[in-house]
């Protein structure tokens, strides 16, 4: 049997075969290790990012202002409404989940709402809309009219930065269109929450311009019959109304913080808005 064995051995080419074999094995350990190093690589930019604060989650928070009693004060409260998701998850076109998150890059606490114009914005706007109004159809709670945007606030001022879709009452987001009122009559929960004003601030700006933009483009419609008020989604609002049932009694889970908007103003610039007021 051993003799057999040399026998074999001895009829085998040794000088092709053992450059064939390295070459092979050398192969084989260039590939594991460019593998390691691409998985490492990808550990190591994930950890960056967890560090960083950014994330690819998709949040959908509900607004709402709750009396504080004895005073014509509200206080700020922000609820989740649907279980957290990610980009991954609520789009299944990877084009889709790179566009949502360049236009989150491109936010700042003076434009938080997203920039989703042009048929891809639509699309991208439209499922996550749809995802939330679907989560919430089959809600047992009485349905009211929120308004719904696609936000993701300045990684400058917010713990963690990823895409929020925001809900809050038009009657509510009215109030917050009022700069004066915001620094006069809003409280929260917790002192870090005052950029969450600021930023319905903006919203309710971008609310009030696309709600005289839709005025205008009605009363020219009216005028030249046929004219398409939006031509192959170039122009879409992206603070949209949505009929859900919500629950709306939330109660503060503490005592209502006042924010010392004196000392944040300087901050307020700094981010490139300029929200003081005459009159304190």
């Amino acid at each position: 049997m051993l003799a057999s064995l040399w026998e074999w051995l001895g009829t085998l080419e040794w000088v092709r075969l053992v450059p064939e074999l390295l070459g092979k094995f050398l192969g084989f350990l260039l590939g594991f290790f460019a593998s390691w190093l691409l998985l490492f690589r990808k550990r190591l930019k994930a950890l960056e990012r967890l560090k960083r604060g950014d994330s690819d989650d998709v949040l959908f928070q509900a607004h709402f202002l709750s009396p504080v009693a004895g005073t014509d004060h509200h206080i700020l409260l922000f609820r989740n409404v649907a279980p957290t998701t990610t980009l991954n998850d609520l789009y299944d076109n990877p084009a889709a989940q790179d566009l949502v998150r360049e236009l989150a890059e491109k936010t700042s606490l003076k434009n938080p709402v997203l920039e989703t114009l042009g048929t891809e914005g639509f699309e991208v706007l439209n499922d996550a809309f749809g995802h939330l109004a679907g989560h919430l159809a089959s809600s047992p709670l009485d349905r009211d009219v929120w308004l719904f945007a696609m936000t993701c606030e300045d990684r400058q001022v917010v713990r963690r930065k990823c895409v929020r879709c925001f809900l809050v009452r038009p009657a509510d987001l009215r109030k917050f269109a009022d700069w004066q009122w915001c620094r006069e009559k809003v409280r929260c929960e917790h002192s870090w929450h005052w950029y969450r004003i600021v930023a319905l601030h903006q919203i309710a700006r971008v609310w009030e311009a696309e709600e005289a933009w839709e005025r205008d483009a009605s009363e020219e419609h009216h005028s030249q019959q046929g004219l398409p008020l939006v031509d192959d989604h170039a122009i879409h609002r992206r603070v949209r109304p949505l009929s859900a049932g919500i629950f709306d009694r939330e109660v503060p889970i503490g005592e209502p913080v006042s924010v010392p908007w004196k000392r944040q103003e300087a901050e307020l610039r700094r981010l490139g808005l300029d929200l003081r007021v005459t009159d304190d």
